[in-house]
């Protein structure tokens, strides 16, 4: 019985031009489901962090997109920074030319931080409490392991 009810929620929830994008870009198998739904079962979130980031994936966060498509407002849903794509949510966080330059390679530097200091981590090697704060070493070796940060070291290479 709960099955169904939790099924026929879901339905309806896709049914949702908007809103039903999450659940069926999740179909789609296009992000992890445990991962995407960690964050709300661990309840480490405020609310209004939650509120927004489940906005973000259902793209209804009021762009001039948003507007003009679901609202039907008479106004311009070109991206109102480089007026070459539609103002989606998917543009403005990973399909932004002007961004790309800049604001994505730190993004991905982030990640690759976060990913070296958790493989340290788990070799027991040296590290700060927080991952944030941790500074990679262009390479740890433990035993026979040797873990290389090359993120900054590969971009090096090809501005030359």
């Amino acid at each position: 019985m709960k099955d169904s009810i939790s099924e026929k929620t879901k339905q309806r929830w896709q049914g949702k031009r908007m809103h039903g994008q999450l659940p069926r870009n999740l179909d789609e198998k296009l992000v992890d489901i445990e991962q995407s739904y960690r964050r709300l079962k661990s309840g480490d979130i405020k609310g209004e962090t939650e509120s927004t980031v489940v906005s973000a994936q259902d793209q209804t966060i009021s762009t001039n997109y948003f507007k003009n498509k679901i609202f039907k407002e008479e106004i311009e849903c070109k991206c109102r920074l480089c007026t070459q794509h539609e103002g989606t949510i998917d543009h403005l966080t990973s399909g932004y030319p002007i961004l790309a330059k800049n604001e994505y390679l730190m993004r991905h530097d982030k990640l690759c931080t976060h990913l070296h200091y958790s493989i340290c981590k788990a070799l027991v090697t040296e590290t700060t409490d927080k991952w944030y704060t941790h500074m990679p070493k262009p390479v740890y070796e433990e035993g026979d392991v040797s873990v290389v940060e090359s993120s900054r070291t590969h971009r090096q290479k090809l501005k030359k």
